[in-house]
């Protein structure tokens, strides 16, 4: 702890911030506002990955690749294809708001109604864009942390293709194809990607490796009608499949296989009505289906598992900007959802059996926002928003929103925020079947509310060639939603509004490039979190978080990246304390010849041993290489 302590003071003093901030002052991000900004004049933390950090990093999923950002924790329940969960400043895991293509991603009929991140893979993605602190106001429900919001490639230019394979421990292989280009007034990307591992044990002190398998599926199309219209189409499908274990006995079971399709599919329409008002029509499907199956087997001769959800989402997206002025934007808006789900359980268990059909079940909700956007050459930046929502079951909603920024001559950017947010009722917690051990759903509930505030400061020095930042903030929550387990009856309650959680926390952050070849990128996020019913801190979010990245290309056609990353201690469920540990990986890009690229990539270098859930595995070191070529 000493060690972190001393490492926090230096990151402080040196400088901090939030990833994107610092990364290049003459970016562009959409998210933050729904429109098109300079990222000098956003006023909250944001972070944004481009299409070269992608292509740098070698990563095959999402997941792997924005798990070093500042502010976010992502922990995996058993690696190659256990589910993940995303811990965005400390909130839940169904507290982030996941889009793609500005499609909400999520599964309707889990318990918490968290989107899994296990299999969405990068290909075909130009940007990723997190955004810390609380987003209902423009986007609704589950924005109570933030929103992660993840853009397809659009094409552009030539034509052009390009075919990568790569091999590695546990007897990985991965393929990947893609293409993008543009034709006249014609625009298309699309990416297939395929992921084979014989991956390792899901559980710890066990031998029988539980393999992986993931198909990804990508397509974005535009056609410019003329100057002032233009229509397109995106989609995405992830098909997976993995083996896991008996998590109860924990021990090895050779016929656990879990499945999963998501699959998003959306149709967009933007139309220049005059040179100050434009519009967005949005029309999207979304769908989560997920089985699980378990025969009886010599280990198990008692166990039999068959099961499956299926989740729907439609979404309608009416976006309106108008600019008046050149300082001033006004955007206003309606979204219309509904979802529906329904699943299926039956098991054979110590001689019993259970079975479940879970009918249809459906939601609606429409909400409507207003956001001001005053602007004075990234100078002084104020915005101010309100949303209202009407859900089909618990009603009228309201959430509120102010941000501001100030850049000094001196170039020193201090900014802050206020705002309320909200996380509706899941389809499971509203009708949740009843029986004597379970109390079941509750119609009534009502969504889970938050009240947030930060505070931060920005300021590049030496041409920019460094950047440091520092962001506080704080969050209240209130009404979360829970069924008490009672160990005197042996029965669990109703769902209801019974919890609330405290967190507050900072993140500090900085970059500096001392020339051009040469770039270090360093992060500390410090976190207190409380379940104010028990007073315990809030399961697998650790207080401390360090990363360290050294960019180094000596040459156009070499470049070399090391990472770093101090994850703390954290608490587990049944009163455990997950040991800190610190993770180191390499990776190595160079290109032989125009088109021809050979990259290599090592993660946990010391073959670490740790846990990010206690009882399952995690790979040890591990490496890969392949070979990409463009044409």
């Amino acid at each position: 702890m000493k060690k972190t302590l001393v490492l926090s003071a230096a990151l402080i003093f040196f400088g901090t911030n939030s990833f994107a901030d610092n990364i290049d002052l003459d970016k562009i991000v959409v998210t933050p506002l729904r429109n098109e900004q300079s990222i000098k004049g956003t006023t909250q933390a944001v972070t944004v990955f481009t299409r070269r950090d992608i292509e740098e990093s070698k990563q095959t999923n999402i997941k792997d690749f924005i798990k070093e950002t500042a502010g976010l924790d992502i922990v995996q329940t058993g690696s190659f294809g256990g589910p993940v969960s995303v811990f965005l400043r400390g909130t839940n895991s169904n507290h982030t708001k996941i889009m793609i293509d500005n499609v909400r991603m999520y599964d309707p009929i889990a318990t918490n109604g968290a989107f899994d991140f296990a299999n969405l893979s990068l290909d075909n993605v130009e940007r990723i864009e997190i955004v810390r602190g609380a987003q209902s106001t423009l986007y609704g429900s589950d924005a109570i942390g933030g929103v992660i919001n993840i853009i397809t490639r659009k094409g552009k230019g030539k034509p052009q293709s390009s075919f990568s394979a790569s091999y590695g421990t546990y007897d990985t292989l991965k393929e990947a194809f893609d293409s993008s280009g543009r034709i006249n007034d014609f625009s298309y990307s699309a990416g297939i990607m395929h992921y084979k591992s014989h991956g390792i044990s899901s559980l710890k002190n066990t031998s029988e490796n539980d393999p992986y398998e993931n198909l990804n599926l990508s397509l974005r199309l535009d056609y410019d009608i003329n100057k002032d219209n233009s229509i397109g189409t995106s989609f995405r499908l992830s098909d997976s499949r993995h083996e896991y274990d008996n998590s109860i006995g924990l021990k090895d079971d050779p016929d656990m296989l879990a499945k999963e399709r998501q699959l998003m599919v959306t149709t967009f329409i933007n139309n220049n009505i005059t040179d100050i008002w434009k519009q967005k029509l949005q029309l999207s499907f979304m769908q989560n289906y997920r089985t699980d199956s378990n025969d009886k087997d010599a280990m198990f001769p008692d166990d039999y598992l068959r099961d499956w959800y299926l989740g729907e989402n439609q979404q309608i997206d009416w976006q309106h900007t108008l600019t008046p002025v050149d300082f001033d934007t006004i955007t206003f808006g309606l979204d219309w959802q509904r979802e529906k789900g329904n699943y299926y359980y039956y098991t054979d268990y110590l001689g019993g059996s259970s079975e479940t059909h879970f009918p249809k079940v459906i939601s609606r909700n429409r909400g409507y926002y207003l956001q001001n956007s005053f602007n004075l050459n990234d100078k002084f930046v104020l915005n101010t928003g309100l949303r209202f929502d009407n859900h089909s079951y618990f009603g009228t909603k309201e959430t509120y929103k102010i941000d501001s920024a100030y850049t000094f001559c001196s170039k020193t950017k201090l900014k802050g925020m206020w705002a309320t947010a909200f996380k509706a009722p899941t389809l499971y917690q509203l009708h949740a079947l009843s029986d004597p051990w379970f109390g079941g759903g509750n119609p009534n509930l009502q969504p889970e509310e938050s009240q947030s505030y930060e505070v931060g400061l920005e300021q590049p020095a030496f041409n920019d060639k460094l950047n440091l930042g520092f962001s506080y903030f704080r969050t209240h929550i209130k009404n979360l939603i829970d069924a008490k387990y009672n160990p005197a009856t042996f029965t669990t309650a109703q769902y209801s509004n019974i919890g609330k959680a405290r967190i507050y926390g900072f993140e500090a952050d900085a970059s500096y490039r001392p020339f051009k070849s040469l770039k270090l990128v360093t992060g500390y996020t410090w976190q207190d979190t409380e379940d104010k019913a028990t007073g315990d801190e809030l399961l697998r979010r650790p207080k401390n978080k360090v990363y360290f990245k050294v960019d180094f290309e000596p040459t156009d056609k070499l470049e070399m990246n090391i990472i770093s990353q101090y994850t703390g201690h954290r608490p587990d469920s049944g009163n455990r304390l997950l040991k800190s540990y610190t993770k180191l990986d390499f990776i190595l890009n160079y290109e032989i010849f125009s088109g021809k690229e050979l990259f290599f990539r090592v993660d946990n270098i010391t073959d670490e041993n740790y846990e990010e859930v206690k009882n399952y595995a995690e790979p040890g070191r591990t490496v890969m290489g392949g070979v990409k070529i463009t044409f």
